[in-house]
């Protein structure tokens, strides 16, 4: 076997940590949204002061089981800013939880609560069309959306009064802020207007306060039938029903917030169409009236890194949902010029940038796990691969499976991913968008099909709706007595599904040997002269490596007879089904690779012992080892920025999915004790991972 040198491997290793925290970032939008739908941060702000966790867990509506897995959950909020940590009195279990800025954004009661608009976004009738996304590009419907659920955004929210309520409530809380900086920085915009159409304006929110800031102008409220049916005017407001692409009511003024970006260019022009005519003929006002948009202006120069992010992530929401689009300066000139608008001016106010570093990002980061996984189904990885060199966006969308109405769509993709870092992009002759260039990134090439280091089947089977699915369950979950989340969204473990479920075992005996080829690289110089049983080992793509590499050294496979029934050994590789709870096979060395991880505490402390009985009945006089691969949590030789938020994301994925945990080296020296190991050594040659040496 070729090993990789330390610097290539450093590499190698930090390039596979950012694709895991791409892969994992959903985890992030999923437990921002378990906190809120659980009441952690109202709990906190109603406690008045610094709450421990003891105090936490007796104020929630969680099942009794579930009070052990609060700490859990609070340690990536507090990683992710929402929540702060101090230590009370010095002693221990006196850790206290307090509110950051952000997490007072997210208190059900505060006039500026963004919990309703997070509540939208990460509604699962909202997030499945993600799932959906590398199928849209291959088929002719307009969005996402109507892949996953067989009509538009708006058709379904027409239908669906919980849906529709949830989507008021979002735009109308965010409608509180913007009013308010619109009202105090932006009075000269409503002088000599006497009315007003707030179009698309719901519920009303946004046109209330103006019309309370500014009692000489008559406001109105237009929107669709099903919206305003039912809501009371006021002295200065009405509501009237109707739909903007075909007449909106005449008005001195024209507010447009948060509409244009839902809508196609064809659509908007036909909108500010209809919103220039409504202008012109106002007869109650000789002077010709204005539209007022409030919308996101896409690279603005003006803006910060985080912000830039947030606007890429609401571009792409608005391409899955409903077709729309964030635009930047130009885009929105040739929009107004071909609508009939000669001037406009665009005023930097509402300031995304401090939505931003309140972590609204968050809500939606979930988009850069999907957007990846559609990269890898599309094959865009591979397809820059095999051009040989930096690839045009012409030749990219003409190499793609894609249906003909989505190449205009590519280049959005794309946005993102040289955002995050997969690609790289320059300009070839620096004359137009066409000579803009693509080319992989050292993490981008661990994603290739062919690669022997891909972690694609990872990624595949990490962001698979099977797996996924659990996350929507994680507050319910909470409040019950099931085991895991996955069994409260199948009925069944996740071992029961994969054992039903060819497609998905399949995929998962995929991702663990794509794992073990890198792995493999790095353990065999710890294996030598010896005869080792990898326990789980799956497909045997660990101990094959091992095998080959030492002629010398026989190894066994051992796990599940549906998993290595079928598979043939070689010269000194066997393979041998059995249960590692019940026994496993002698050896001088046992292997657990990224097992332990998978089982609580009671279940590893019976592996173990079954695997310090393997190596002490090896017929041979010295008594053998045990090598076990998994992370350990606070490793205090890891780069802290690197790997703790990977760890985090781990730590959440098995505790939802198999009941297991990440381990510090605290608990880990537990877990060998209470099993009858007196000995162990960590080796950190595995980036977020570690090699232990386990020895009775």
């Amino acid at each position: 076997m070729e090993l990789i040198n330390e610097e290539s491997a450093s590499e190698l290793l930090q390039a596979q940590t950012q694709v895991w925290n791409h892969i994992f970032n959903f985890i992030n939008s999923m437990t921002l949204k378990c906190a809120v739908q659980l009441g952690i941060p109202d709990v906190i702000h109603k406690h008045g002061k610094p709450m421990t966790l003891s105090e936490l867990v007796s104020s929630l509506p969680i099942h009794p089981s579930k009070t052990q897995y609060v700490h859990r959950i609070m340690r990536i909020l507090v990683h992710s800013g929402f929540f702060s940590q101090q230590n009370l009195n010095g002693g221990p279990n006196q850790e206290a939880y307090f509110l950051s800025q952000s997490g007072r954004l997210l208190l059900e009661d505060s006039p500026l609560s963004m919990r309703p608009l997070l509540l939208m976004l990460l509604d699962p009738v909202l997030t499945k069309p993600w799932d959906c996304l590398s199928t849209w590009f291959r088929n002719d419907e307009v969005t996402a959306f109507s892949v996953a659920h067989g009509r538009t955004l708006w058709e379904y929210a027409g239908q669906d009064p919980r849906l529709n309520n949830l989507f008021n409530a979002a735009m109308a809380n965010d409608s509180v802020l913007v009013s308010k900086v619109i009202v105090s920085k932006c009075k000269g915009i409503f002088e000599g207007v006497s009315s007003l159409v707030d179009v698309g304006g719901g519920v009303g929110t946004m046109a209330t306060a103006i019309s309370e800031a500014f009692p000489h102008i008559h406001c109105t409220v237009f929107d669709l039938p099903h919206v305003v049916s039912d809501l009371q005017g006021s002295k200065n407001l009405e509501y009237a029903a109707g739909d903007m692409l075909e007449a909106v009511p005449p008005a001195d003024a024209l507010l447009l917030k948060w509409i244009l970006h839902d809508w196609s260019d064809e659509d908007c022009i036909k909108i500010l169409q209809q919103c220039k005519q409504a202008i012109m003929r106002n007869e109650k006002q000789k002077k010709v009236g204005k539209v007022i948009i409030i919308d996101m202006v896409r690279e603005n120069q003006n803006r910060d890194e985080m912000s830039a992010e947030t606007r890429l992530f609401f571009d792409l929401e608005m391409m899955v949902t409903v077709n729309g689009m964030e635009r930047n300066e130009k885009e929105w000139g040739k929009l107004f010029f071909d609508a009939g608008f000669l001037n406009y001016k665009i005023h930097p106010v509402i300031v995304l940038v401090s939505y931003s570093k309140l972590k609204l990002t968050y809500g939606i980061i979930f988009i850069n796990s999907m957007t990846l996984k559609c990269a890898v189904q599309l094959g865009i990885p591979d397809a820059i691969h095999k051009h040989g060199k930096p690839m045009t966006l012409s030749q990219l969308v003409s190499a793609l499976p894609i249906h003909p109405s989505k190449t205009q769509y590519v280049h959005r993709l794309m946005r993102i991913l040289v955002h995050s870092g997969f690609f790289s992009q320059q300009n070839l002759n620096g004359i137009n968008d066409d000579q803009e260039v693509y080319s992989l990134s050292q993490s981008a090439r661990l994603l290739l099909e062919d690669s022997p280091l891909s972690m694609r089947p990872l990624l595949l089977i990490l962001l698979d709706p099977v797996v996924t699915k659990p996350w929507d369950c994680l507050s319910t979950w909470f409040r019950n007595d099931e085991v895991t989340a996955f069994s409260v969204a199948h009925g069944k473990t996740i071992w029961e599904y994969t054992g039903q479920d060819p497609r998905l075992s399949n995929l998962f005996n995929e991702a663990m040997a794509s794992d073990s080829v890198l792995v493999s690289k790095v353990i065999v110089s710890k294996c030598k002269g010896m005869i080792l049983v990898d326990v789980g080992g799956g497909t045997g793509t660990m101990a094959k490596a091992i095998s080959e590499a030492f002629p010398h050294i026989d190894c066994t496979v051992f796990d599940l007879p549906r998993v290595v029934s079928d598979l043939q050994g070689s010269k000194n590789l066997k393979y041998v089904g059995g249960d590692m709870f019940e026994v496993v096979p002698p050896a001088d060395a046992v292997l657990l690779k990224w097992i332990l991880h998978d089982w609580s505490d009671e279940d590893c402390i019976k592996i173990l012992q079954r695997c310090k009985q393997a190596i002490m009945r090896n017929g041979k006089q010295k008594v053998g080892k045990v090598i076990i691969i998994d992370m350990v949590r606070e490793n205090k030789n890891r780069d802290e920025a690197v790997s703790t938020e990977t760890q985090l994301f781990f730590d959440l994925e098995m505790m939802v999915t198999v009941n297991g945990m990440e381990r510090n080296e605290k608990e880990w020296g537990k877990l060998f004790f209470d099993a009858g190991f007196l000995n162990y050594k960590i080796h950190s040659v595995l980036g977020t991972r570690s090699l232990i040496e386990l020895h009775p």
